[in-house]
């Protein structure tokens, strides 16, 4: 095979190539090459490739090209040049649907045709000299600014003029063409050129090399024997796809010694190597998650457990929800659902781009999951393929050299060595998005006033300087952020630099459904699942929370499968239990760590429930559902300490800058109920104190508190519920009496009662004495209460299953 800079246009133009299709472009003539070197000055010569119906792949290919941000870097000709682009700009074409006349038109002519244009030849070599003079003082100008801009190798493109059309729901992003790095021509010709320049017998070795890897054990018979550079990469891109084939051809260019082409095509198609990087890294960070806690063996794929929740333009609604089986409050306020993946999609009524969204939700309502999912979906370009890249920061991680300068293309390579020194980024065609997950956790102070103002990604500063000129603005502004917050960190980022404040609101019954069924490979133990979870409206309703229905669709899966423990499924205080001590070591895990010793409970671990428990009673007392600092203090304890135990409350209101003026909720008033009752029952268990009866003298002797029956603190709570016209004691109740079942209080030794802690008795009393309330005339609400506390204990559960 002749070397590129021998081809001469007579004889590219006697090549007479046959009929061909993607993926089987093998041509009859091996030894000629009709590719322009890229050192060559450009050749006005234009290939025929037949049309052919097995272009599958290139018909799906996007062709659209977005103007390219032309100052740095080295520019190279396209060879797609004719002699009307020189004259006068390039029309708006329909988009071409066959790669042989749209990606891979090298204006190759036949003698004859120019025999018929002497005078355009003549026109068409000046043209080109003119062009070569301009390129070449173009790029001695590059060279002279700086050489460090020498990151990428970017060809001129005709800028695509009509605008895309608007995506449908759902398909995200989309508010330009596909940049010309991407698109199969260029992927494809930098291949050829750099392929087209090997010895037939370094052909030779590659082709072989790439025997080794796994994709191409089955399929190297197909390019086994394949000689033309154009068809070798054909082939490759058709099996691997385009980032895959551009890494093994770097690779194996490498391994045959030819450094210089691989240095050449690595620049050149630099975008689409890095993106093939970041997914791979992506890949093995994101694709499998944890269900509640990080176990090692127990994580599960994204896509066979993950549903879309509610996600809405914050409005004016709560973002607890208040309902619970006696509290029905309907929603007045409408607000604008919005589907995750098109967070940034502008609505018709907005005046600028989004490109700052800040989202919120509850605790365990799924915001890092949410990330994963975006992730997914942009790595198998199912939506917001216009993101070249996208770089999760999780704020945890941010907390490293507070002290340190460093640029924030250092910090980019700090987190992705796949991408170091990208200079690129700072160019306007580079769309990127960062991804600051859980801002909560970041202890920058994230000074917005008095930080410098940095525009330069590669000027040196603190971390805190560069975060909040991301956020601003004045750092990257062509770029997306989006930030993950619990609500009240959302404060700490001014609103007037917030484009669109977004939230997560759980799963609707559709949903849930969906989860139950989805989560596992017996549909039918899903839906069975589903349905025991209905009997119960409390569960029912809690469950709009993912973590939730994680706990009920774990436990009730292990409760059909194992008759010996299906005989007596739990109750709702089973789950309030361990959902108390998962969301706890979440919370460890979170700002303490993952090792053996930061998850152990310390004892104001234990003493913090108790004293949450202590101000959730009081707030049923006052018949009210929200707290504030005042209320933390009044039994002992701090906002600091709520801070970082953030699994169980959220910030509901803010009215100023003073902390004494937050309004906080618990996740659900249910959570408030059960901890309540958790208070309750663990100081006449633990202490031998009845919080309902405080004037009641108990017994000093040590260890009688312990031996108690639990009739006595049973008996008033019975009453005092019986006795409230608007149940606002009924859930609390339930709570209470389902925590003396044996099965349940074991959830709380080792928390809040000792390893060995005397079993309760006066059970059957209990039984007794709720019967016989039964019996007496009763509001159907209270009595329809008291059957569900006998439910509730190891009597009532063979019934229900039943």
């Amino acid at each position: 095979m002749s070397n590129f800079a021998e081809d001469s246009d007579s004889d590219v133009d006697r090549m007479n190539r046959p009929p061909s299709s993607y993926g089987s472009m093998h041509s009859d003539d091996q030894d000629e090459d009709y590719f322009e070197d890229v050192a060559s000055p450009p050749t006005r010569v234009r290939l025929q490739r037949p049309d052919s119906p097995e272009t599958a792949i290139t018909e799906r290919t996007q062709t659209h090209q977005s103007s390219i941000h032309h100052s740095g870097g080295v520019y190279l000709t396209r060879q797609s040049i004719t002699q009307e682009d020189f004259r006068s700009p390039a029309p708006p074409t329909r988009e071409p649907t066959i790669l042989d006349q749209s990606e891979l038109q090298s204006e190759i002519q036949t003698e004859a045709e120019m025999d018929e244009e002497p005078n355009d030849r003549e026109m068409d070599f000046q043209d080109q000299q003119n062009e070569g003079s301009a390129m070449d003082v173009q790029e001695e100008q590059a060279e002279a600014a700086t050489v460090e801009d020498f990151d990428e190798i970017v060809e001129y493109s005709v800028e695509q003029r009509d605008p895309p059309p608007r995506p449908p729901e759902g398909a995200g992003l989309h508010f330009q063409h596909t940049h010309t790095a991407f698109t199969l021509r260029h992927v494809l010709m930098a291949m050829v050129r750099s392929l087209s320049q090997l010895h037939p017998s370094d052909m030779g070795y590659y082709k072989r090399s790439l025997s080794t890897h796994c994709r191409f054990k089955k399929n190297y018979a197909t390019i086994k024997d394949l000689q033309d550079p154009l068809d070798v990469a054909d082939k490759m891109i058709e099996i691997c796809g385009q980032g895959e084939a551009l890494y093994l051809t770097v690779r194996n260019l490498q391994s045959i010694g030819r450094d210089d082409l691989a240095v050449i095509l690595r620049k050149t198609c630099r975008r689409v190597l890095l993106q093939h990087d970041l997914k791979i890294a992506h890949d093995r960070r994101y694709y499998s998650l944890y269900e509640g806690r990080c176990r090692p063996g127990q994580q599960r794929y994204i896509s066979d457990v993950y549903v879309e929740p509610v996600t809405v333009i914050r409005g004016r609604r709560d973002v607890v929800n208040p309902e619970n089986e006696v509290r029905k409050i309907p929603y007045t306020i409408e607000e604008t659902a919005i589907r995750p993946a098109d967070i940034f999609c502008p609505l018709p009524q907005d005046q600028k781009p989004v490109r700052t969204v800040i989202m919120t939700g509850v605790p365990a309502c799924g915001l890092t999951v949410a990330i994963s999912k975006f992730i997914i979906d942009w790595m198998e370009e199912k939506t917001n393929r216009d993101f070249q890249f996208i770089f999760p920061l999780p704020a945890k991680d941010l907390n490293f050299g507070k002290d340190k300068d460093r640029s924030f293309l250092e910090v980019i390579s700090y987190f992705y060595g796949e991408a170091e020194n990208i200079k690129f980024l700072e160019k306007e065609d580079c769309l990127c998005l960062f991804i600051i997950d859980s801002l909560e956790m970041c202890q920058h102070p994230l000074d917005f006033k008095n930080n410098k103002t940095i525009t330069s990604a590669r000027e040196p500063a603190k971390f805190d300087v560069l975060l909040t000129n991301l956020i601003k603005g004045t750092l990257l502004p062509h770029c997306k952020v989006w930030i993950t917050s619990h609500v009240t960190d959302t404060y700490r980022i001014p609103s007037n630099l917030v484009d669109r404040y977004v939230e997560l609101r759980g799963w609707t019954d559709d949903k849930k459904e969906e989860f139950f069924t989805k989560r596992t490979p017996e549909p039918e133990l899903g839906r069975k699942v589903y349905n025991h979870m209905k009997r119960s409206k409390a569960l029912e309703i809690i469950c709009h929370l993912p973590l939730f229905s994680w706990m009920v669709a774990y436990i009730y899966e292990r409760a059909f499968r194992d008759p010996e423990f299906g005989k007596h499924p739990p109750g709702i205080t089973a789950f309030y239990s361990q959902y108390i001590v998962v969301q706890m070591n979440r919370s460890f895990e979170k700002y303490r760590g993952c090792n053996v010793d930061a998850q152990k409970w310390t004892d104001f671990d234990k003493n913090f429930t108790e004293l949450m428990g202590k101000m959730a009673y009081r707030m049923i007392q006052e018949a009210r559902d929200y707290f504030t600092v005042d209320d933390l203090q009044a039994v002992g304890l701090k906002y600091d300490d709520l801070k970082c135990r953030d699994g169980l409350t959220t910030e509901v209101k803010r009215e100023s800058a003073d902390v004494r003026t937050w309004v906080f909720k618990f996740v659900h008033v249910t959570v408030q109920e059960y901890i309540a009752a958790m208070y309750v029952y663990v100081a006449y268990r633990k202490n031998g104190k009845n919080v309902i009866e405080p004037n009641k003298m108990t017994s000093w002797l040590p260890g009688s508190n312990k031996d108690r029956s639990v009739i006595d603190l049973y008996r008033p709570a019975i009453d005092r519920a019986l006795a409230s016209p608007n149940g606002q004691w009924d859930m609390f109740l339930r709570f209470l009496i389902g925590l003396v079942t044996p099965g349940t209080e074991e959830n709380l030794h080792g928390y809040q009662l000792n390893h060995y802690h005397p079993k309760a008795k006066g059970t059957e009393d209990v039984v007794k004495y709720i019967k016989k309330k039964m019996k007496d005339s009763l509001n159907s609400d209270r009595y329809k209460n008291l059957e569900l506390c006998l439910v509730e204990l190891e009597e009532g559960k063979e019934e229900v299953r039943r």
